[in-house]
């Protein structure tokens, strides 16, 4: 095996490397968002029932015989 070879094998080497540490971050990425949506569906979830919730409210408040008006 001449110099050429040796140095091409390294390179392929090197190279091969290179591809599994790519995959393996583009593996990792790809659970990230998975997570990341699923926790703010989560939370836009619960701000919907949240304002659901006010909304209902604020109409028995609105609808109850104590409901006071301002008249200037």
């Amino acid at each position: 095996m001449g110099p050429n070879m040796y140095l091409y094998e390294k390179a392929r080497e090197a190279h091969y490397q290179d591809l599994l540490r790519e995959a393996e971050k583009e593996r990792l990425l790809a659970q990230l968002p998975r997570h990341r949506q699923s926790t703010i569906k989560r939370a836009a979830g619960k701000l919907g029932v949240l304002l659901l919730k006010l909304g209902t409210r604020l109409k028995q408040f609105e609808q109850s015989p104590t409901f006071i008006e301002d008249h200037p």
